[in-house]
């Protein structure tokens, strides 16, 4: 039995209209060095070179609001 494959996500695309932040996709990167990008709205929707690339933090934030 082979290893198990797992992804963990490191950057997210977004698209600010002005009135409103739209969260477009989120790219993984899975143990066998491939990356995959999860779109959450239709990708011909959007040009992409008014997106905003912001990588993904996986440590808890220490916010007391939390």
């Amino acid at each position: 039995m082979g290893k198990k494959k797992t992804g963990w996500p490191f950057q997210n695309g977004f698209l600010n209209d002005g009135a409103q932040e739209i969260h477009l996709f989120t790219d993984y990167r899975w143990n066998d060095g491939s990356v995959s990008r999860r779109w959450h709205v239709d990708p011909e929707r959007f040009d992409a070179c008014l997106v905003e690339l912001r990588p993904v933090s996986l440590k808890a934030s220490d916010r007391s609001d939390q």
